[in-house]
């Protein structure tokens, strides 16, 4: 009897068969808050994706076999048919997060999302109010956003705290662990500061120092859905990363990105359907082709065990997708010392 958990076998079965399992739909990319390590690149762009066309889309996502959706954005609740799409993608049978900064939800909006057993993670910056206040650039937002954790929880809502760490807020890592126990409810912590989804590199002068974030950061959780896509190619023939092999991110302008920070749109779902650009875009064709092979330096590289290698990184930071990506260098160089000091 096979020892691969049922869930490992259904991912290896989605890349194999090109099934996209995990689709994050970001609904706009206005927000009311401006954390300062974000990935939009404006905050302003319009919502060019009509909600029949996001109700067509959500057919064409349940046909194609996508389980995971992520309603995202910028702030999703401050599109006004989130709900509208929220209660027909649940009627679909998706298992869908909501990603929210978690100011904007009321007593109306946590009675809807434990209807509809939503499962919602919220930005959380700090347990100190004034630094998660400088984080989003909203004074109040720290007071605002933990009332409404509290409004959720009380509702059994499945809600968790995601904890983007950058040089603002790492000293407060403890405090948040301490208030989710109080708070009954689990927090995840990520120290993958990325540049903007255009290629901007602005947010990298909040990242942390690779030591840093070894010490912060949960070494197997690299921020992308499910890691682990080699695990039925020993010989390392197979794909390398979830990216346009059964992961898909949507812009509100209806660009299908292969990553959400994966600049290079593989076509418009305003002009295809989903099923058509997933199934013939020459950009995911590329990416997906991608192997170890391929990586002329990463692949004999002593570090690999370590390695979080990202192609998005590689290519926004480094500007090749098939070189070495040097903040994954950084950070394989310090998971290793660590490992070797037994820390």
């Amino acid at each position: 009897m096979s020892k691969i958990p049922h869930f490992q076998r259904l991912v290896e079965r989605a890349a194999r068969e090109l099934i996209p399992l995990d689709v994050s739909l970001e609904l706009t990319w206005q927000c009311n808050l401006r954390c300062r390590h974000c990935y939009i690149p404006d905050l302003g762009a319009p919502d060019a994706v009509s909600t029949p066309r996001l109700l067509e889309l959500l057919d064409e996502l349940a046909d194609m076999g996508t389980l995971f959706l992520a309603l995202t954005g910028g702030e999703p609740l401050l599109r006004r048919d989130w709900d509208l799409i929220a209660h027909r993608a649940r009627e679909l049978g998706f298992q869908v997060t909501l990603l929210t900064n978690g100011a904007l939800v009321d007593e109306r909006i946590a009675d809807t999302l434990a209807e509809l057993a939503v499962s919602v993670e919220v930005s959380f910056h700090s347990a100190d109010p004034v630094v998660f206040d400088r984080v989003t650039a909203r004074k109040g937002s720290a007071a605002r956003v933990l009332e409404n954790v509290r409004l959720l929880r009380d509702r059994k809502v499945s809600v968790e705290l995601k904890v983007p760490v950058s040089r603002i807020s790492q000293d407060d890592a403890l405090g948040v662990s301490r208030l989710a126990d109080e708070l009954g409810i689990e927090a995840r912590f990520f120290t993958t500061i990325v540049g903007t989804k255009d290629g901007g590199l602005a947010p990298l002068e909040l990242r942390l120092p690779a030591r840093d974030a070894v010490r912060i950061a949960d070494a197997t959780d690299t921020g992308c859905p499910v890691p682990a896509e080699t695990a039925e190619h020993p010989a390392g023939d197979g794909p390398l990363c979830a990216a346009g092999v059964r992961y898909a991110n949507i812009t509100p302008s209806g660009d299908v990105l292969a990553c959400n920070i994966l600049p290079g749109s593989a076509g418009n779902i305003n002009r295809s359907s989903f099923r058509e650009i997933w199934e013939r875009s020459p950009r995911l064709r590329q990416i997906r082709a991608i192997r170890r092979s391929d990586l002329t330096i990463c692949s004999t590289c002593s570090k690999l065990p370590y390695c979080r290698r990202c192609h998005a990184q590689a290519l926004v930071e480094d500007g090749d997708i098939l070189g070495p990506s040097s903040a994954a260098c950084a950070f394989a160089a310090a998971l290793e010392d660590a490992a070797r000091r037994g820390a």
